[in-house]
């Protein structure tokens, strides 16, 4: 029903945008203020790796929604997959791509989702859901892009001053 797709480019090596991912409290805080959302660790994995469950509370349309999510898939400075265990949706799989480009790292965030109700489901995400998703990956990935560059910014500053002093 609903697979919703958003690229962009970080100033940042792949490393440090993947760490700032694998934390999932750090991407909640950048999603839309009108979205509330919030991530609450349930049952956390060596790493936040494969098996981390968090639980999602936001508001979507105007609803308040929660679902918990697990962590299934992790390849180190490559992929992230979560699912919904529970919730509000029939289906709801986030995938997080990290790709290397020289020093920089494109990220691509994708939603793949299903609402429950087939057909009333498919209107209301066409006349509601799919712009706030939209609206919400384009807000995440900004903010996380600006924070990941000023934390990467701020690294290589902190590298030249203490080379400048040798």
């Amino acid at each position: 029903m609903g697979k919703v797709s958003r690229t962009i480019m970080m100033e940042a090596p792949v490393e440090d945008v993947f760490m700032y991912y694998a934390r999932p409290e750090h991407v909640a805080g950048h999603f839309p203020k009108e979205s509330k959302m919030k991530v609450i660790p349930i049952k956390i994995t060596e790493g936040w790796g494969v098996g981390t469950v968090m639980r999602i509370i936001g508001e979507f349309g105007g609803r308040t929604m929660q679902w918990d999510s697990i962590t299934c898939q992790v390849t180190k400075n490559k992929k992230i997959v979560s699912k919904a265990l529970n919730g509000p949706f029939k289906k709801n799989v986030i995938t997080v791509n990290f790709e290397e480009i020289n020093d920089t790292t494109k990220v691509t965030f994708e939603a793949d989702y299903i609402l429950p109700n087939f057909i009333i489901g498919i209107i209301i995400d066409r006349m509601h859901v799919r712009k706030q998703v939209i609206n919400g990956m384009d807000s995440s990935l900004q903010e996380v892009k600006k924070s990941v560059e000023e934390k990467h910014k701020e690294t290589v500053k902190e590298e030249i001053t203490v080379e400048s002093k040798n």
